[in-house]
């Protein structure tokens, strides 16, 4: 059977003309690289809108005295995990919002290269906690008992992940 494609004069509209392929390798290159460029510009101000306001709040909340607080009550579970207790803040905006702000709040903070990997594992296994447990629950899964599986499975990784990293220091 032949199949008519957008390239047939039967699929286009009367009068309409075939679309034309770049005259040579350099116009394909310069199209490309336009295209490539602003969609990086796109990602890079996706991204900039979610991280920038983190860190600025984060900076502005230990200037405060805040994290200093929090920490000091998050404390016994961080050390658990070989983190400061001011950690707590990223993985809660982690947890909460997305990975992209908890990398914004990370920045603001004073970590070690080992204490943002733990870090990093237990936030990507339990990121946007929120907006995922909600599409759970329209999918008819209970999003709270699967938010808290992943919390907790994200603290456990955490764990192992700081007490290999120590074996191996």
């Amino acid at each position: 059977m032949i199949r008519e494609d957008d390239t047939t004069p039967a699929a286009r509209g009367p009068g309409e003309p075939l679309p034309q392929p770049p005259h040579s390798f350099w116009d394909a290159a310069r199209r490309d690289l336009r295209l490539g460029v602003l969609s990086g510009l796109r990602t890079f101000w996706e991204l900039a809108k979610v991280m920038i306001p983190a860190y600025g709040i984060t900076l502005v909340l230990d200037r405060l005295g805040v994290i200093a607080r929090l920490a000091g009550v998050a404390r016994p579970l961080m050390q658990v995990l070989g983190l400061p207790g001011d950690a707590a803040v990223p993985l809660v905006v982690g947890y909460v919002l997305n990975i992209y702000a908890a990398v914004g709040s990370m920045q603001a903070l004073d970590l070690t290269m080992r204490q943002i990997t733990v870090l990093a594992v237990a936030i990507l296994i339990g990121h946007n906690l929120v907006v995922e447990g909600a599409v759970l629950h329209k999918a008819g899964m209970n999003g709270f008992a699967f938010g808290a599986l992943r919390i907790v499975a994200g603290l456990v990784a955490a764990i192992i992940a700081n007490l290999l990293m120590g074996a191996v220091s």
